[in-house]
């Protein structure tokens, strides 16, 4: 448990094959924690082998928010493909662990995978569960903005949720020639 009184030291690192272990335990407490605001379940993920982890890492750019040497947060990002979206990218499972939330975890990993993401890509895209305001108004205070909303996006035993999708612009948009 996090002290309330303190701004604790955050520590952001990307997570490689060898922080498998420590990403497949924040994955699995996201999962427990928000079953409705991932696209997986907690059943599916708990499932898979620490190898598919470690795979999963070697492929993707996925930070992991450390406090005290306990993993407390996670977020992933992904450049898209082709020659015509290569300028976006797309913020993925971010989470923070309950007992860590209101203590700078949050903001720390959205700046590291912003920060990523700046030298890649000219706007960043994400999608938050509608209904979970506390994540809205993260990325909206992180200057992200809704553009739309994916009805029906995501389907669990409690039904269907739709979900806000967002942007974050990171560079002016060239000048039009």
């Amino acid at each position: 448990m996090l002290d309330s009184t303190s701004a604790p030291a955050v520590e952001v690192r990307r997570l490689l094959a060898e922080h498998a272990a420590d990403y497949r335990a924040i994955r699995l407490a996201a999962l427990r924690d928000a079953p409705d605001a991932f696209g997986s379940t907690y059943d599916a993920e708990a499932a898979r082998p620490l190898v598919a982890f470690a795979e999963r890492l070697a492929g993707a750019i996925v930070f992991g928010a450390y406090v005290d040497g306990r993993i407390v947060g996670m977020a992933g990002f992904k450049r898209l493909d082709g020659a015509k979206a290569r300028h976006k990218g797309f913020l993925w499972g971010m989470y923070v662990a309950p007992d860590a939330r209101r203590h700078g975890v949050g903001a720390a990993l959205l700046d590291a995978v912003l920060a990523a993401a700046a030298e890649a890509v000219e706007q960043v895209t994400l999608a938050v569960v509608d209904g979970n305001g506390a994540a809205r108004a993260f990325y909206e205070r992180h200057g992200f903005v809704v553009y739309g909303v994916e009805p029906r996006a995501l389907k669990g035993a409690n039904g269907y949720a739709d979900e806000l999708l967002m942007v974050k612009r990171l560079l002016s948009a060239p000048p039009r020639a």
